[in-house]
C-alpha cells in the first residue's frame, strides 16, 4: 500500500510541476473549477487507495485466520493420534513383558536336568581345598583324608601329601560320574570312588602347590645296593621292585628307589619307615613278595618283609 501512495504522490507532483510551470497554468486560472478539482484529487485518491488495500488486507487476514484454524485442527488431530499411539505402545510393552515372563517360565520348565556328573562337579567346586574321607569301590579306606584341589571338565583331582601315613604324595583323578558323594556331620564330604580315571605319583611334596616347584638336588651320593625286594601280583604279569642304596661317602643317608621311578632320600629310620609304608601299599594293591636280599649297610635298616 505504501508503494502505491508513493507512486501516486510522484505522479501528482509531476503533474503539478507541468501545470504550474507551463502555459497550462493560465488555462487553470481561467477555469477555477478544474484547479479546485486538481487540488482536492490527492485527498480523494489516497483514501480510495487505502480503502482498497485495507479491503485486500482484511481478506488476507481472514484467509490467514482460516489457515490458522485449520492448522490448529490438524495439530489437535495429530496430538490425538499421538496419544492413541502412546496408549497402543504401552499396551504392547505390557504384552511383551507378559510374553517374556511366559517364555522364562517355559524355559525353566523345559530346562534339561543336571546330570550326575554335573551335580557332583558343582558340589565339589563348593568344597575346593577341603579334605574328604575317601573309600575305594571295594569299600577299602584310604589311609588319610584327601584334599579336593581341582575340578575341571567334570574330573576331580584328589591330592594326598607325603607324610606319616603315605610314603609319597600322589594325585588321583576321578570323573564325577564315577563318584558318590556323601555329606557328613558338620558339612564335610565323604567320597566313594567307583572307578579311577588315572593317578600320578608326586614324590615327597607336602602341598599341592609344591608340584610346580623344581625338584631339589639329591642329598645322597649313590653308593652300593644294601637291600632289594621284588613283588609280583598273582595271575598277572605286573611286577614291582624296591632298591635301597647307601651313601657313597659313608654318612647315615640312604636312597630308596621304586621301579615306578619314585626316589626317597633320608637316614636309616626315615628310609625304613617309607619302605614299610610302600610295602603296605603294594599288599593292598594285591602284590606279594617274590624275593628279597640285603647287603652290609653301615647303619642298620629296620626292615621286615612279609610274604
Amino acid at each position: 500500500m505504501n508503494r502505491a501512495l508513493v507512486i501516486a504522490a510522484c505522479v501528482f507532483s509531476l503533474f503539478l510541476a507541468i501545470a504550474f510551470y507551463t502555459p497550462l497554468k493560465d488555462f487553470l486560472y481561467v477555469h477555477t473549477w478544474l484547479l479546485s478539482t486538481l487540488a482536492a484529487a490527492p485527498g480523494l485518491i489516497i483514501p480510495a487507495l487505502e480503502l482498497r488495500h485495507s479491503h485486500e488486507a482484511n481478506k488476507l487476514r481472514e484467509e490467514a485466520n482460516r489457515q490458522r484454524e485449520n492448522a490448529n485442527i490438524l495439530l489437535e488431530e495429530a496430538n490425538k493420534h499421538e496419544r492413541e499411539a502412546n496408549k497402543y505402545r504401552e499396551e504392547a510393552n505390557v504384552q511383551r513383558a507378559r510374553a517374556n515372563e511366559a517364555l522364562g517360565q517355559i524355559a525353566v520348565s523345559v530346562k534339561t536336568p543336571l546330570s550326575k556328573a554335573e551335580r557332583n562337579a558343582e558340589k565339589l567346586r563348593k568344597n575346593l581345598r577341603t579334605k574328604a574321607q575317601v573309600v575305594n569301590a571295594d569299600d577299602s579306606s584310604w589311609g588319610s583324608p584327601a584334599e579336593i584341589v581341582e575340578v575341571k571338565d567334570e574330573v576331580v583331582t584328589l591330592f594326598t601329601p607325603a607324610g606319616f601315613s603315605s610314603s609319597s604324595a600322589f594325585a588321583v583323578y576321578v570323573h564325577c560320574d564315577n563318584l558318590e558323594i556323601f555329606e557328613r556331620t558338620g558339612g564335610a564330604l565323604a567320597l566313594k570312588i567307583l572307578r579311577r580315571a588315572g593317578d600320578q605319583q608326586l614324590g615327597q611334596i607336602r602341598s599341592w602347590e609344591e608340584r610346580e616347584q623344581p625338584a631339589a638336588a639329591p642329598l645322597v651320593s649313590k653308593g652300593p645296593n644294601v637291600f632289594y625286594a621284588d613283588y609280583t601280583k598273582p595271575a598277572s604279569s605286573e611286577r614291582r621292585r624296591l632298591d635301597i642304596f647307601e651313601s657313597a661317602d659313608g654318612q647315615n643317608a640312604y636312597m630308596l628307589v621304586r621301579s615306578t621311578g619314585e626316589v626317597v632320600y633320608g637316614d636309616n629310620v626315615h628310609i625304613s619307615r617309607h619302605f614299610c609304608l610302600i610295602q603296605l601299599e603294594l599288599e593292598v594293591q594285591g602284590f606279594r613278595l617274590n624275593g628279597s636280599g640285603s647287603g652290609n649297610g653301615k647303619y642298620p635298616l629296620y626292615l621286615k618283609t612279609r610274604t
